[in-house]
């Protein structure tokens, strides 16, 4: 009998907003393609002074990485 473990890793761009060094910013992540864990693909260089201004940044920028994709395929 052969079984199948499916991950629950979303295959699809993530958002994460964080705090550090006193500011907020924003990463995107993808699953690595072999191994564990993720592959930054984006982040924010600028600091935000809010955790809703850097997410609706990093809102943006996952929006037009999105975009992006959808015209390359």
């Amino acid at each position: 009998m052969t079984t199948s473990r499916h991950c629950l890793v979303p295959s699809s761009p993530v958002l994460h907003v964080f705090e550090q060094d006193g500011g907020w910013h924003w990463g995107i992540t993808v699953p690595r393609s072999q191994g564990h864990g993720f592959k930054v693909i984006a982040f924010s260089r600028e600091t935000f002074a809010t955790e809703d201004a850097a997410r609706c940044d990093g809102t943006l920028a996952l929006t037009d990485s999105a975009a992006a994709g959808a015209q390359c395929t």
